[in-house]
């Protein structure tokens, strides 16, 4: 059955690359086939063999939507057929980063609004710091995006709208997956080193009351206190406390650690933006939180173990001029902290 899906899939990919040349089929017949290739990719099982080349075949579909909706129907295809190839190597479950290219303007084209070359070059970076493993799909559709992109600036007329749309797009994905290879990178997570490792440090002196000094037995473990501070963060669309779906795979890591070491409680601590009155974000900062605290419990961790606090307008870690910069301040972040062992 296996073989079949992928023949089947490479059959039809061979045949639309091979017409693409004359574009002599229409628009709705390519983005309709690379959607059902997409469609026989999940039955196969790419989504879990090849989640970076899988989600490139959506993006790409996504891509000849939009530029079929914007009447450009040679860009549609071109699109389309890249989607049917992504779909293919999800199937085979390669695991191979596709070429980027490097951005080419034909010459005495205007200069762009958007820094290509800088693009590339981050690009670049977050491949070599293992985003294929850690960061997967945000890293497809950001690669996807980047090379709508460059087809669109590679116009005589490219469309301004269209290239803000899809620089926005870019950068939205980009961003999702620098901040889960930082994350990774930061907490020794699975996909970045091969096993968890939980950064411990120096604990601060504590003072204990013992109304009668005991003598640990040997066989005991004497009580040691140390802050294991662990963080994590993920962000949420504007006035929402919805978790979004990309941030699943972080927020299961967090589950993992907890499940592995239960003498570790976590505080969740959340945050919004500038807009909007203090009460109301207040009241949305702990929505935050709770929605995380709800997803956590739901993974099976005791509720005892996590504490939730909601800050509101305070404590921003980027300035709320921009749009980005909003979102990067809408978050929730984690404070896991070790308790005394008995």
């Amino acid at each position: 059955m296996k073989n079949i899906a992928i023949l089947k899939v490479l059959t039809v990919a061979i045949m639309f690359s091979a017409s693409a040349r004359q574009m002599d089929f229409r628009v709705s017949e390519g983005i309709a086939e690379s959607q059902r290739l997409i469609e026989v990719a999940y039955k196969a099982g790419g989504r879990e063999k090849s989640p970076y080349h899988f989600e490139k075949a959506r993006a790409y579909r996504d891509l000849s939507v939009l530029f079929a909706s914007e009447m450009e129907e040679v860009s549609s295809k071109i699109f389309a057929i890249k989607s049917m190839n992504s779909a293919s190597k999800s199937i085979e479950g390669s695991a191979e980063l596709d070429e980027l290219s490097e951005p080419e303007l034909p010459p005495n084209r205007r200069k762009p609004t958007v820094d290509l070359k800088a693009i590339y070059a981050n690009l670049q970076k977050i491949r070599e710091e293992k985003a294929f493993s850690c960061a997967p799909k945000e890293l497809a559709n950001a690669e996807a995006y980047y090379e709508g992109l460059i087809h669109e600036l590679s116009k005589e007329r490219p469309k301004a709208s269209l290239v803000q749309s899809l620089y926005d797009s870019f950068l939205s994905n980009y961003l999702l997956a620098k901040e889960k290879v930082e994350v990774a990178k930061r907490e020794s997570l699975v996909c970045y080193t091969g096993k968890v490792e939980l950064p411990v440090v120096q604990a601060e002196p504590q003072e204990f009351i013992l109304q009668t000094p005991v003598e640990p037995k040997k066989e005991e473990h004497a009580k040691v206190e140390k802050p294991l501070m662990v963080r994590a963060r993920i962000h949420f669309d504007f006035n929402k406390a919805d978790i979004k779906k990309e941030y699943i795979p972080l927020l299961k890591e967090v589950v993992k650690i907890l499940k592995e070491n239960p003498n570790i409680n976590l505080r969740v601590e959340g945050y919004t933006d500038d807009i909007g009155t203090k009460a109301y974000n207040q009241k949305l900062a702990l929505r935050r939180a709770m929605a995380v605290k709800d997803f956590l419990v739901k993974e099976g961790i005791d509720p005892e173990r996590i504490q939730v606090v909601g800050f509101g307008k305070e404590r921003y870690i980027a300035e709320n001029t921009t749009p980005i910069g909003r979102l990067t301040n809408r978050r929730v972040e984690f404070i896991v902290i070790q308790v005394p062992i008995q």
